[in-house]
């Protein structure tokens, strides 16, 4: 495999001592992009909230801080991410207020209708597939629920097309803005909309149900 390749599989799930390594680059590499997304969802104090693809858990700390009565759980397929993560929100975790499980998109370990809202930051362009991964974001969201997907590798980056060789080689997908709101109502949310971040290129696709 190509060093591209590698960071592309480690990216996709890290695992091994590379991917030990991988998880604290992550957090710090997606914190500002993960607060930018917080801020878009507009979590109250007593929502629940799941974040897909959680990796080291940043964001949950995050998001924990804000919902002090409600809760948060988070899900991810590397087991290594999983465990950074506990490690991460162990206080939170100890006192019940957070949850942090191995899992799918395929298949979330959550019952229906369990969070009021949701949200995957630079995960959502690994989904092999994606409408089937939003139907089941949509099962575990409760009526009106918010799902925020955020990304910095989109379609809307200027000069976009420099960038789809390396995005075929690490083994993920580029999309637009208008084809992430397409996926998002053919999975059933009847209101989508995305936003994208004046001075960067970050792009946040947002589904309510």
């Amino acid at each position: 495999m190509t060093l591209i390749e590698i960071l592309g599989a480690q990216s996709r799930k890290p695992s091994g001592l590379l991917g030990r390594l991988m998880g604290p680059l992550m957090n710090w590499r997606h914190r500002p992009l993960s607060r930018w997304t917080i801020e878009l969802m507009n979590i109250r104090p007593d929502d629940f909230v799941l974040d897909i693809g959680c990796g080291g858990g940043t964001a949950i700390k995050e998001i924990a801080k804000i919902a002090k009565v409600g809760g948060v759980a988070g899900v991810d397929y590397s087991k290594i991410m999983v465990q950074q993560a506990l490690k991460r929100n162990a206080t939170t975790v100890q006192a019940m207020r957070v949850v942090i499980k191995y899992g799918n998109i395929s298949k979330l370990p959550f019952e229906d209708e369990s969070f009021d809202k949701a949200c995957t930051i630079e995960s959502f362009n690994f989904w092999t597939e994606p409408i089937a991964g939003l139907k089941e974001v949509h099962r575990v969201l409760r009526r009106k629920g918010l799902v925020a997907i955020a990304t910095g590798w989109s379609k809307e980056i200027p000069n976009h097309q420099k960038y789809v060789a390396m995005a075929h080689k690490m083994r993920f997908s580029l999309y637009s803005g208008p084809e992430m709101v397409e996926m998002l109502t053919a999975a059933g949310f009847p209101q989508a909309y995305f936003k994208l971040r004046a001075g960067s290129n970050w792009l946040c696709a947002i589904g309510v149900k």
